[in-house]
């Protein structure tokens, strides 16, 4: 019944003032009474706002503060279960990349030069397919050496990303972005001719600058 009464006023006075407010604006021909009209204006669009004030203040005070309080708590342990399974996540690449270093130191002197020449040869023959079987065969020896090493595609693209060398999308696919990182990568560190394939060396580089 108060709900009632105060929107029935409240729209009456709207109304009210509004037809102040048009008389005001397009029938007086006097200055100060048009600028009055702006304010008749403002009180009839507060009037037509009151009754809805109401029901806002109403659903505010049914928003219970321990069903907030819960929300948040189940958000926290949300929040704690992610930094949980990053930081198992940091720790297997840490020790990924610690093994590829360690294959690395193991290498001797012969085996690198041995590395190298293969490398580059490889590079050459894959400049000579047509680009489509070039990615395929990119993605196909970058994936298997990335199993090989207990990496994946995202985490590649998350460690070249910090190195400044990846800005696409992270993500599981492998892509033409993420070819053209890795071919600046391996031209700036001078591994070589740019193949776009994470290989050992790739690799070694890889793990050599995210320790």
């Amino acid at each position: 019944m108060r709900r009632l009464g105060i929107s029935s006023i409240s729209r009456t006075f709207s109304v009210f003032a509004l037809a102040i407010c048009l008389y005001s604006f397009f029938v007086s021909d006097e200055p100060e009474i048009k600028t009055q009209a702006i304010y008749w204006f403002c009180i009839a669009l507060v009037s037509a706002i009151v009754p809805y004030l109401e029901e806002v203040v109403a659903y505010i005070r049914s928003i219970k503060l321990g069903d907030i309080e819960i929300a948040l708590k189940e958000v926290k342990k949300e929040i704690k279960r992610v930094d949980d399974r990053v930081e198992k996540l940091d720790e297997k690449l840490l020790i990924s990349l610690g093994q590829v270093r360690q294959s690395e130191a193991n290498l001797s002197k012969e085996a690198r030069e041995n590395r190298q020449r293969i490398y580059d040869e490889s590079a050459q023959a894959l400049a000579l397919l047509p680009p489509e079987s070039k990615m395929n065969l990119q993605k196909r020896l970058t994936l298997n050496h990335l199993s090989d090493a207990g990496i994946d595609v995202k985490t590649l693209k998350e460690i070249l990303e910090n190195l400044g060398y990846y800005q696409g999308t992270i993500d599981q696919f492998f892509n033409s972005e993420l070819i053209q990182a890795v071919e600046k990568f391996q031209s700036e560190e001078m591994l070589g001719r740019p193949d776009g394939i994470v290989g050992p060396m790739t690799l070694a580089k890889i793990a050599e600058l995210h320790s």
